[in-house]
Order: C-alpha cells, then structure tokens, then sequence
C-alpha cells in the first residue's frame, strides 16, 4: 500500500496527464489539478477512515462537481474542462479490468463481487455529480428569484 503522503503527486501526474488528452489550455491546467487532486484525496482519506469505496467516490464525485463550478464561475470556463479530468481519477478501471479478468477465468464469484462493486463505484460518481448538479441549480433559481422580488 502507498503511503498517503506519496498519493498526492501520483494524482497530480494523473490529472495532468488528462489535461493534456483532453487540450486543457496550459493556464488552466493548474486548476485542473487542484480538482484532481483533491478528488483523489478526499477518497483517499475517507478510506483512510473506514469508510467505503463506494461511498468515498460519491463524496469525492460531491467535491470534483462543486470546485468545478467555483473556478468555472471565478474564471469564466465551462465547468465541464474541470470536471473531466477531475473525476478521471476516481474512475474505476482497475475493477473493470479484474472483472473482465474474472469472467474469462470462470471465476464467478470474484466476476460477481467486482463487477458489483465496479458498477456501484460508477453508479455513486453519477451520483455525486447528479446530485451536486440538482442542488446547484436549485440555489441558483432561488437565488434569482429572490432577486427578481427585491427589484419589484
């Protein structure tokens, strides 16, 4: 097991690995990994905890989603060039990889088991994001109503 002090730059290689995939402009790359990072940290620590991995990459899913609407309003962008590379992290591909491996070993059992725990870590970052999202957007109309009845 890597230490979690040792996590951090491994996140920040990852991130920016993703930024430069998916052509994130080079000033905004710094942000980018600010995300990233504190994506993969917060899961990190919550399982640190004891807490669950699924439950771990909703709340970490839950923060990608609302530091990527913080800076997309600070600094004008689209939410969604910081939350692609930011949620990468979190993505379960080791758990696909093994399930796929499982399946053509015939082992049913670890096929079932990480297949499930596969599919609910996926279903929980929709989650986090669907949910982040909605509240958002609840807010943000609230907010514009109560300033369309102050002016009247």
């Amino acid at each position: 097991m890597i230490p979690l002090w040792m996590e951090l730059p491994c996140s920040l290689c990852v991130t920016c690995g993703f930024c430069i995939i998916f052509n994130v402009p080079l000033h905004k790359i710094p942000l980018c990994l600010i995300v990233g990072s504190a994506a993969w940290m917060t899961y990190e620590v919550f399982i640190y905890m004891g807490m669950s991995g699924v439950f771990s990459a909703f709340v970490a899913a839950c923060l990608v989603w609302l530091l990527s609407n913080i800076f997309a309003r600070a600094f004008k962008e689209t939410s969604t060039m910081f939350i692609i590379p930011g949620i990468i992290c979190l993505v379960p591909g080791s758990g696909a990889y093994y399930s796929m491996l499982a399946i053509l070993g015939h082992h049913d059992a670890s096929f079932a088991e990480t297949a499930r725990e596969t599919l609910l870590t996926a279903g929980a970052i929709a989650a986090g994001l669907l949910l982040m999202g909605s509240i958002t957007g609840v807010f943000l109309l609230l907010t514009k109503k109560m300033r369309s009845s102050r002016q009247k």
